[in-house]
């Protein structure tokens, strides 16, 4: 190792370095996590970049043309050509020719992140790289919680691109998006972050063993993480299991708890749901109906629309019956019993959650538009409100279907004036 400025360096003539990282990476490459519905992490891999990224600076010192341009910056070329290589070589040699654009991007994205911010120039005249990496003296703690801010932002720059990339499919708004996926990666994150920052600091203590010896914990937390990742899949697919319980016998339309499902989670957005209940509302959606098994004779279509008001409660208060014998969805029978109530009970009441009448308000909307066009489904819709829909969340649909381009904008503008000409609840 080279010293510098009092401390110690990483260059590219310490090959130890340099093959120790780049196993690693490897390694972390080849070990993911599945992340159902999103990306399949690689902490592994993206501590080590984080890590090398910080300890290492190659080319080091001054550089000539073309280098020369990128001033300090072009120390991280080195740490980078190590990560994007070895992503290429495990996506190349395991034929993952769909994830491969997506992983060179995480690798891309995580280095360049930390290689920018720590290679910034600091109003002490050292940029944070050259604090790490030489003796940070009394200012050792600040140091470390700024490379740990830095390694978050790393990790999470590619949660944030690929959650751009999702923004015009799903038609919602993007800080939602970006909370919700952040939050599904959660404490992987900042196990990540936090261990490439340690494993960067130890380095220049423990030399390239340290690549090895604190990535150890992380390979025993993956398989947990896993785990349980893999129950919540379980655990979804049975809903949607379960969701088609009715489809299967012929009670409702096929793929009405899915569409309706699919539907309430932007509608339940718009309306000013919660993002940590959203989780919540697609349950109580997929279920809504599963109380329809209850029914002496099956209603024509399924609609419920088509049935009196005190048939829609017994079909909800079933399903809830079927729910609140369950230990994980017991919770959700209240949200599910409520979705037969009317919006002018559900005011009387005061306490009908807004879930339950987010689901009422978008299986109506499907059940309609079974045999009706988009703008006469919401027309229809709109003459039982308030009475039967809440307008705000009547209101939310209109909005989210302009959004989406289901209606145009002269229908959804005569909607909402359709919507101002209603009587206000009672």
């Amino acid at each position: 190792m080279a010293a510098r400025d009092g401390g110690l360096a990483l260059v590219i003539d310490d090959p130890e370095v340099a093959v120790v990282a780049f196993l690693a990476l490897v390694l972390g490459e080849v070990w993911r996590v599945a992340s159902p519905g999103l990306v399949r992490d690689a902490p592994l891999a993206q501590a080590t970049a984080i890590a090398v990224t910080l300890a290492w600076d190659w080319p080091e010192g001054p550089v000539g043309p073309p280098l020369g341009v990128l001033g300090p910056f072009a120390g991280a070329l080195g740490p980078m050509l190590l990560a994007v290589v070895a992503t290429l070589a495990v996506g190349v040699g395991r034929r993952h020719w769909r994830s491969l654009p997506g992983d060179l991007l995480r690798s891309v994205l995580t280095v360049g992140v930390v290689g920018f911010f720590t290679r910034l120039p600091l109003p002490t005249g050292l940029t944070l790289h050259e604090h790490a990496t030489g003796d940070p003296g009394a200012q050792r703690g600040l140091v470390a919680c700024f490379l740990l801010v830095v390694a978050l932002a790393a990790v999470a720059a590619p949660v944030v691109v690929g959650t751009l990339a999702r923004v015009s499919e799903e038609h919602a708004p993007l800080r939602s998006l970006v909370l919700t996926d952040l939050r599904r990666h959660g404490l992987l994150a900042l196990a990540t972050a936090t261990t490439g920052v340690v494993t960067a600091l130890a380095v220049h203590v423990l030399g390239p063993v340290s690549f090895l010896l604190f990535l150890v914990p992380m390979t025993v937390l993956l398989p947990a993480v896993t785990r349980q990742r893999q129950i919540r899949a379980a655990q979804r697919q049975t809903m949607f299991a379960l969701a088609r319980l009715t489809d299967q016998a012929g009670l409702t339309a096929p793929g009405h708890a899915a569409r309706v499902a699919r539907l309430a989670v932007p509608v339940a957005r718009e309306a000013g749901v919660e993002d940590a209940d959203l989780l919540d509302v697609e349950t109580a959606a997929l279920l809504h109906d599963v109380g329809q098994v209850g029914l002496s004779r099956p209603i024509p279509g399924g609609a419920t629309t088509e049935i009196s008001a005190l048939d829609q409660r017994r079909v909800a208060a079933t399903g809830a019956a079927i729910l609140a014998r369950t230990a994980d969805l017991s919770r959700l029978a209240p949200v599910v019993a409520d979705v037969g109530i009317p919006h002018h009970r559900a005011v009387a009441r005061g306490d009908v959650a807004l879930a339950s009448r987010v689901v009422r308000v978008v299986s109506a909307y499907d059940d309609l538009t079974a045999s009706l066009e988009h703008q006469g489904a919401l027309e229809r819709i709109l003459r039982s409100t308030p009475h039967d829909y809440d307008p705000l969340v009547v209101g939310a649909l209109v909005r989210h279907l302009d959004r989406r381009g289901t209606v145009s904008a002269a229908e959804a503008a005569f909607l909402r004036e359709l919507a101002s000409d209603r009587p206000a609840p009672t």
